[in-house]
């Protein structure tokens, strides 16, 4: 007769059923997961284009998480099963609301989408800049009439030459080389070009600019092969103001998953590393900072650590007067803000430090921007003198008043909901050690988003602006104005907005580039009493275009 099992058997038997009823539990799940069909896949994709056919070649759903069948990244499955078998490296949280995925993947299908047979474009022709002024105080359409949208961009002052100005945008409705803007008249007029595509390479996306005391302009962008399965950072420099350019290497070394790079230069004349390039992104999860010397671009370091959980996407990195450099990052899974803090010149950071919390995770949709979502990223600046040794953070993210504290608050497309979007601040008085609690720069009263804000401090006088989108005074929660706010005492206190737009934009219409609408930044320059913002503008409800103001603030 067979002996009754023992406690420590029944035990393991238990455990085992429970184990495989979970697999099968999970398997049934994968089988029930709703995948789309090729032939919805390939709608509005020429038949036999390379496209259509990549889009074919990359069907294995198995690759994915039954999750992300029906998540809202925007970026198409068949792509994500394309990256993760050129990428098994890297980790795809499924709890993350990145997934994993780099960002830029949105514009890599875009630019597919219109360019189907996945081959570069012919570059936008040369235009020169008109030797005209504008006005103080108007808007400048820097980017010119353009028949492709325009997002995404970033301005930089000489600050050698201060009526030389620089700026950069994405071009992926166009040929995909990154546009590149110069201006002798401090910004009343541009001439345009783009840069040039290195081998490999069939488009660019999220661009950088700055300048060295030499007079050299730099620019970084993501080159991204054919079919969008690598992603490296490239550099290039101009020294003919931004008119032509060349390539200055490949920032990222031999990783292929870079994503939202930002850079800066060591601009200070009593730093000891006075012209250091600097630049952060992440890759997969974890946040990087590479350098250049004047013996060129060195390895790059990782910043990030265990403290971080998801994602680093929405990086930012200054430097002050002593040379100190200052990395920034938010984290999807922990919705925390952290910096770390070099004084050797980016050879090796310190600790991590939280700067902050955060109500939001990833992104955040409102009325007038739930396509795209608006990117919870850090902008940051530091400034310091004999007395003061202050950085600062800015970034957007619910208001945090009841019911509008956690993702699942957020408006979405509803025009009726009470939870929005707000700029928030903090600061640190002691080189980044502590932080201040955040702050709203203006608590607006009724029912208008903030989003997409960018911050500069004026090195000559330590004046801090801040420009952002806000659909107050727009006509609806639809429609944006571009504001901006400033701080004459180190952030204690801020002025009210100043309206910089004469003309509302509305992203929501036909007509507007769905999939990007404002894009995820702006950009924003100081010098000497004179502050440039930059930002996508749709006031004629055409094609989306770059547009500038003198802002006078001394």
């Amino acid at each position: 007769m067979p002996q009754k099992p023992t406690a420590p058997t029944r035990t393991r038997r238990t455990i085992g059923i429970a184990a495989l009823s979970i697999v099968a539990a999970a398997s049934i799940a994968w089988a029930q997961t709703r995948w789309p069909s090729l032939r919805a896949q390939l709608d509005r994709v020429p038949e036999s284009s390379a496209l259509a056919r990549l889009i074919a070649a990359n069907q294995d759903f198995s690759k994915l998480h039954p999750e992300e069948s029906q998540d809202r990244i925007a970026i198409p499955l068949w792509l994500r099963v394309q990256w993760r078998k050129h990428h098994p490296e890297l980790a795809y949280p499924k709890d993350d609301p990145t997934g994993g995925y780099p960002l830029v993947l949105r514009e890599a299908w875009e630019w597919m989408q219109k360019h189907p047979t996945l081959e570069r474009a012919p570059r936008e022709p040369f235009v020169p800049a008109p030797e005209l002024r504008a006005s103080v105080g108007a808007n400048v359409r820097t980017s010119g009439a353009q028949p492709n949208p325009r997002s995404e961009s970033d301005i930089a002052i000489n600050f050698k030459s201060p009526m030389q100005v620089i700026a950069g945008s994405n071009n992926i409705g166009g040929s995909g080389r990154q546009a590149q803007f110069f201006s002798t008249n401090g910004g009343a007029t541009w001439g345009q070009t783009t840069l040039p595509l290195i081998a490999g390479d069939a488009f660019n996306s999220d661009p950088t600019v700055d300048w060295t005391s030499d007079g050299r302009a730099w620019a970084t962008t993501i080159g991204i092969t054919n079919g969008a399965n690598s992603l490296r950072l490239r550099a290039f420099r101009s020294t003919n103001g931004g008119a032509t350019w060349v390539s200055d290497g490949t920032i990222s070394g031999n990783q292929t998953a870079t994503d939202k790079q930002r850079m800066w230069v060591d601009h200070s004349a009593t730093s000891p590393f006075k012209d250091n390039i600097y630049v952060i992104w992440h890759n997969g999860l974890p946040a990087f900072v590479a350098r250049r010397t004047a013996t060129g671009w060195k390895a790059p370091i990782q910043v990030s650590g265990a403290e971080s959980l998801g994602s680093t996407i929405g990086a930012d990195i200054k430097t002050n007067k002593n040379g100190d450099v200052f990395a920034l990052w938010p984290t999807t899974g922990g919705r925390r803000i952290f910096v770390t803090k070099s004084t050797n010149g980016g050879v090796s950071f310190g600790a991590k430090i939280q700067v902050a919390r955060t109500f939001g995770s990833f992104d955040i949709g409102v009325p007038s921007f739930a396509n795209r979502r608006a990117l919870i990223y850090v902008t940051a600046g530091a400034y310091r003198t004999a007395a003061k040794n202050n950085v600062y953070a800015v970034w957007n993210d619910l208001s945090g008043a009841a019911g509008c504290q956690t993702p699942s608050d957020e408006p979405g497309n509803n025009a009726n909901s009470t939870c929005k979007t707000q700029i928030w601040f903090s600061r640190s008085t002691n080189g980044g050690t502590t932080w201040s609690a955040p702050i709203r720069l203006f608590n607006r009263a009724g029912k208008s988003d903030q989003f997409n804000p960018w911050l500069a401090v004026d090195e000559t006088n330590g004046k801090i602006g801040v420009m952002y989108y806000d659909t107050f005074g727009a006509g609806s929660r639809l429609k944006t104005h571009v504001y901006y706010q400033s701080s004459s005492n180190d952030g204690a206190t801020w002025t009210a907005p100043l309206r910089v737009t004469t003309v509302a934009s509305d992203e929501t219409v036909g007509g507007a580039d769905g999939g990007n609408q404002y894009g995820d930044y702006n950009g924003l320059a100081g010098f000497m009493g004179k502050f440039l913002p930059i930002w996508t503008d749709r006031r004629t409800n055409g094609r989306e275009e770059l547009w500038t103001a003198p802002i006078s603030d001394p």
